[in-house]
């Protein structure tokens, strides 16, 4: 019976140690320096930097990818307010190429494989004037987004 009693401890122990694990992904974890790096402008008025060069490559307009984001507005004192992410879910989005608003799949053509890049996005490549439960209309929307995989 002690033997039993071991071995199952002996199990647990082992099952809990091996599913431990450090996640790769984290939007605090970005290059030195990259939040001194200035924003780059595309056309629409979308503003894009990386935050992390994994000298990976960039998705193609016709290309779908995995991601971890986080996206939040500022409220009337420049807070934070967050409306959405996928870090708490543990699972990662899929986009696929166009299915996002405007200026995210703009800007995610900048991101490299691997790499991390923040954008901030005006109304008019947003949401504009529609009110949601947690935009309000016309923001100016912020992204932290991880390229997990290109497909």
């Amino acid at each position: 019976m002690k033997k039993l009693i071991l071995l199952s401890c002996l199990l647990v122990g082992s099952v809990l140690t091996g599913c431990q694990r450090d996640y790769a992904w984290d939007p605090n974890r970005m290059d030195e320096g990259a939040l001194e790096r200035p924003f780059q402008t595309l056309a629409g008025g979308t503003m894009w930097r990386v935050l992390r060069d994994s000298g990976g490559r960039t998705p193609g307009p016709e290309e779908g990818y995995w991601v971890h984001y986080k996206g939040w507005v500022l409220d009337e004192n420049g807070k934070e307010q967050l409306f959405d992410q996928s870090y708490g879910l543990g699972v990662a989005s899929y986009f696929g190429a166009g299915q996002s608003i405007e200026g995210f799949y703009n800007g995610m053509l900048n991101c490299p494989e691997g790499g991390m890049i923040e954008i901030e996005i005006p109304p008019e490549q947003g949401y504009g004037d529609q009110e949601l439960e947690l935009i309000p209309a016309n923001s100016t929307l912020h992204f932290r987004i991880e390229l997990i995989r290109i497909e």
